[in-house]
């Protein structure tokens, strides 16, 4: 579901707010899907800006991220799931930590995940 001018003005105005944007960045794609960690699955939303991949979710957005383009590493695809996962939905996007050099894995699930694979591969330079 593609967001209307003015639901991405709202995000734009609540992700500079949070940090996650410059007031020269803008939002360019969106999708909705789910971020795991250690067996728990966080709804949200996945924002594609001109300078950052990110994700805002959950009640406590303790789950939330950021992640300049440049500081994607690799991509893969995983499945996801509780104990076994095996729903193919995942898309793994190892990052480096810009502060302290140190890869951060994110495990994203979405639907046409080849698509957004490629869109960020073409983004971040792989």
């Amino acid at each position: 579901m593609k967001l209307s001018v003015g639901e991405v003005g709202k995000w734009e105005v609540s992700l500079r707010e949070a940090g996650y944007m410059s007031e020269e960045d803008h939002i360019i794609e969106h999708t909705k899907g789910d971020l795991w960690q250690m067996m728990s699955q966080t709804r949200g939303n996945f924002f594609f800006t001109n300078e950052k991949f990110i994700f805002v979710g959950g009640l406590l957005g303790t789950s939330n991220f950021a992640v300049k383009y440049s500081d994607i590493k690799e991509m893969k695809l995983v499945n996801v799931g509780g104990v076994i996962p095996i729903i193919p939905t995942g898309l793994m996007v190892i990052c480096q930590n810009p502060e302290n050099g140190k890869n951060v894995k994110h495990k994203c699930s979405v639907m046409k995940r080849k698509e957004w694979m490629e869109f960020l591969r073409k983004k971040a330079g792989l």
